[in-house]
């Protein structure tokens, strides 16, 4: 059963030259339909943890001014996910995970949203920002050896010092290109890997139910 899910979102930036939109506006329709697709996600029986990649360890050498618009809608987005009555409803517990202190003024905002939703587990929702799949298997290692804990250290207890333990059941990259970019590179061993040539914003529900489709069809023996 389908119940993890991971998603590359690309192709905000090819999408703002493409409908002639400021790289915020596009990214402003980027995040709303983040919205949608978590949405489809909850909508889905089975699914109960989403990750999205929003932003990578190597995107942080982009320029300052383009960091500066997205740090910006993640402070207001953060906000705007801690009062959301959907993800109370649906008792999302949201995490922010990766090296957050990479980026400069957003603690405030994600202190606020995961203490306002630290008491949930019926669904999660993870927002890699300032994200390494690299750089989350160091930090591990480090917390682990902290912990006095690399001697005789097993995969099910190394998972625990991880940002996030799910292992992806379906992962799903808009924007045409067919590689993982260092997201998730422990939890994805054995994903099933779904590309579109769609650009992010213009990823629709028809696409969504393609790539379950896809998923559905796919015979999963994990090596075995």
């Amino acid at each position: 059963m389908l119940r993890s899910i991971g998603i590359i979102p690309d192709g905000n930036r090819r999408y703002s030259r493409k409908a002639g939109l400021s790289l915020q506006e596009a990214y402003l329709k980027g995040f709303e339909k983040a919205e949608e697709v978590f949405d489809w996600c909850l909508a889905t029986p089975g699914i109960r943890s989403a990750t999205v990649y929003a932003l990578s360890t190597e995107n942080l050498d982009r320029s300052g001014d383009e960091l500066q618009v997205l740090t910006a809608l993640y402070d207001r987005y953060f906000r705007k996910l801690s009062k959301s009555e959907k993800i109370h409803e649906n008792e999302v517990r949201v995490r922010v995970i990766g090296r957050l202190g990479e980026l400069n003024g957003l603690s405030p905002a994600v202190k606020v949203l995961h203490e306002a939703t630290e008491g949930y587990g019926r669904n999660r929702l993870n927002i890699a920002l300032a994200y390494g799949g690299r750089a989350e298997i160091l930090d591990a290692v480090q917390r682990a050896n902290a912990d006095g804990r690399i001697a005789g250290l097993d995969e099910k207890t190394f998972s625990r010092y991880l940002y996030q333990s799910d292992d992806i059941d379906l992962l799903i990259r808009t924007g045409g290109t067919h590689r993982l970019s260092n997201f998730l590179t422990w939890q994805t061993t054995y994903s099933e890997l779904y590309f579109t040539e769609k650009l992010w914003p213009e990823f629709g529900r028809e696409d969504f139910d393609a790539a379950l489709a896809f998923y559905k069809e796919a015979k999963r023996n994990f090596g075995k």
